[in-house]
């Protein structure tokens, strides 16, 4: 993403999370924090049709925002945003890569299971409007080094 594209992700807030939305000046200061991490999705008009959001410290990850404009839902949108975010995060060296959900969101957590995401916990009332539970997902990348107060320490994930 580009300086350029953060207002149309911002329009793409409004329009996905019309309750809640990221600001323009809320994304504006994300995007020049070098922790956080954006890709965008352009159709052939080079409008913008979704985003994600990540941030990274360390060797963890987590997805701050994915949104995709109604008209390119069900189009592989999602799933591209998803894949390049997990690549990326690889690339910076993270373990796992986690998100929140709403419950009822059964579109995402189906793209977010084919990823090998998988629940890890619950955190209660963590929507509103309307109220619900949010799911926490997590992608394990396999071998990765974990910090610790000791220093950095090889890990493996066991299937």
């Amino acid at each position: 993403m580009t300086a350029l594209s953060i207002p149309e992700v911002a329009r793409l807030e409004q329009e996905c999370f019309p309750a809640h939305p990221w600001t323009q000046d809320s994304i504006e200061e994300c995007f020049q924090n070098p922790a956080y991490h954006f890709f965008v999705a352009k159709n052939d008009a080079g409008e913008v049709t979704g985003y994600i959001a990540t941030y990274i410290v360390r060797d963890e990850a987590f997805v701050e925002n994915v949104c995709v404009t109604e008209t390119a839902r069900r189009q592989g949108v999602g799933r591209a945003l998803v894949e390049r975010a997990i690549e990326n995060c690889k690339a910076n060296g993270a373990s796992f890569l986690s998100l929140e959900v709403r419950r009822s969101n059964q579109a995402a957590i189906g793209l977010y299971t084919a990823f090998d995401f998988e629940i890890e916990g619950t955190r209660k009332k963590y929507y509103s409007d309307p109220e619900e539970d949010a799911l926490i997902m997590t992608c394990h990348f396999g071998q990765a080094k974990m910090w610790t107060p000791f220093g950095d320490a090889e890990i493996s994930f066991i299937d």
